[in-house]
């Protein structure tokens, strides 16, 4: 287990191993600031800075994004779901891997999943940016 307490965002990388792997999560604890429009949580081929997984949540729009740029650069099709967070108010989003798809966990319930567009092993980094203090980020 690796943990970061209290980066800077945005706040940028290297996955342990430099890859995803099955069985395995991340988990970051933080808060959105109020007044916050949006922040995300992004998994990356470091290389080309393409996001394999974009989730995206988005205050201004009362809505979780998730999607992928991945291999060239251009958006897929968004899949949305209703916005779990509270403005001011501390989370915990749990990503896990599975065989075939991320899995979300907010708050200590399942908030929805996400099926892979990619081989797991491109991504090889994370990328934090947006509205919002983390206070940790544990790769487990």
């Amino acid at each position: 287990m690796t943990s970061i307490l209290n980066p800077i965002i945005p706040f940028c990388v290297s996955l342990p191993g430099n890859k995803l792997n099955t069985g395995h999560d991340v988990v970051v604890g933080g808060e959105a600031f109020y007044g916050a429009q949006r922040f995300s949580i992004n998994f990356i081929q470091s290389s080309s800075q393409t996001r394999l997984f974009h989730l995206d949540f988005r205050f201004d729009q009362n809505e979780t994004v998730l999607n992928s740029n991945y291999p060239d650069g251009c958006w897929a099709q968004e899949e949305r779901t209703p916005l779990p967070l509270i403005l001011g108010k501390k989370f915990n989003i749990e990503i896990k891997f599975s065989a075939d798809r991320f899995v979300i966990i907010v708050d200590f319930q399942y908030h929805c999943d996400f099926v892979y567009r990619f081989d797991m092993s491109e991504a090889d980094a994370l990328l934090i940016e947006g509205d919002v203090n983390i206070n940790s980020i544990q790769f487990n």
